[in-house]
């Protein structure tokens, strides 16, 4: 009885601080779309004054061709030759500085964007991995939104080939060799089955169906075995291509891709509802 109260305790504890933590990447994530919409409206000011300082820069060069045919007239007239000059000189001249101060402008806004976008990125960031660690605590029974380990290979295809081929008694120890096997091969950085290729107009890394690795599984375990470890190897080659290792991305699996910070929470805040509401109905129904 005791050892329950303490779990009980220990169960509210941490829903208490989950509600606390999803609270605050609640407002992150608002204060995070806030940011994007005025980041966008910020683009679309520059592009705008962009066009503008084109215009004008167009302008100003017609400007500096007329300066040019001025300059021969008054040239031909050697009395106003002087004060003509200085006046076309200084004309010239402000308009260069003002067009060098708009651009010197645009450029310190341009940064000042890019320094924004990079900071709520690094936040949101932060926001996800602080989700996954602390959703396996959380989420209970069957969920769209969960955690997916990249780079992982499948069992099943391991399993079901190994029970065609090996007794009932052996099948099961020789899926999870031969699986283990390949997901260490899937995680050594030295062997690297892709090669370069231009996919949708853009130069990408795909598969070498020709790796002698890949080519000798499929020849020997079926194809189902092998699409599993070329799956795990594109996920890692998208996720973690430098650590080579298994790890958790926040995933819809609904819809079978990477899950949006704002569905996690959405899902979350459901779920904690919805215990209130069972933590509720359950007192009301024991006995006074």
């Amino acid at each position: 009885m005791r050892k329950m109260q303490v779990l009980g305790s220990q169960n509210t504890k941490l829903k208490t601080e989950l509600e606390c933590q999803l609270s605050k990447m609640h407002v992150l994530f608002q204060e995070s779309e806030k940011l994007k919409e005025e980041v966008a409206y910020q683009r679309k000011e520059l592009e705008l004054r962009a066009n503008e300082l084109d215009k004008r820069e167009s302008q100003l060069e017609i400007e500096r061709k007329s300066f040019y045919k001025e300059k021969e007239k008054i040239a031909q007239n050697p009395l106003d030759s002087e004060y003509g000059m200085s006046v076309l000189i200084n004309d010239l001249r402000e308009k260069l500085t003002e067009k060098e101060e708009e651009l010197h402008d645009m450029d310190i806004l341009n940064q000042t964007l890019i320094l924004r976008e990079h900071m709520s990125n690094n936040e949101l960031q932060a926001a996800r991995k602080e989700l996954i660690n602390v959703l396996p605590q959380v989420l209970e029974g069957t969920s769209i939104i969960g955690l997916k380990r990249m780079g992982e290979v499948a069992q099943k295809p391991f399993q079901d080939v190994c029970l065609q081929r090996f007794s009932s008694q052996d099948w099961e120890m020789r899926s999870v060799e031969l699986s283990s096997l390949w997901q260490d091969k899937v995680n050594t950085p030295n062997w690297h089955p892709f090669k370069q290729a231009v996919k949708d107009g853009k130069l990408q890394e795909i598969i070498d169906e020709d790796d002698s690795h890949l080519r000798e599984l499929k020849s020997q375990w079926g194809e189902e075995v092998c699409n599993a470890v070329v799956k795990a190897l594109l996920e890692l080659n998208e996720y973690n291509s430098s650590g080579r290792y298994v790890v958790s991305e926040l995933w819809n699996f609904k819809e079978n891709r990477k899950a949006s910070l704002k569905e996690v929470i959405d899902c979350l805040v459901h779920q904690l509802k919805a215990n209130k509401s069972l933590k509720r109905r359950r007192d009301g129904q024991r006995p006074n």
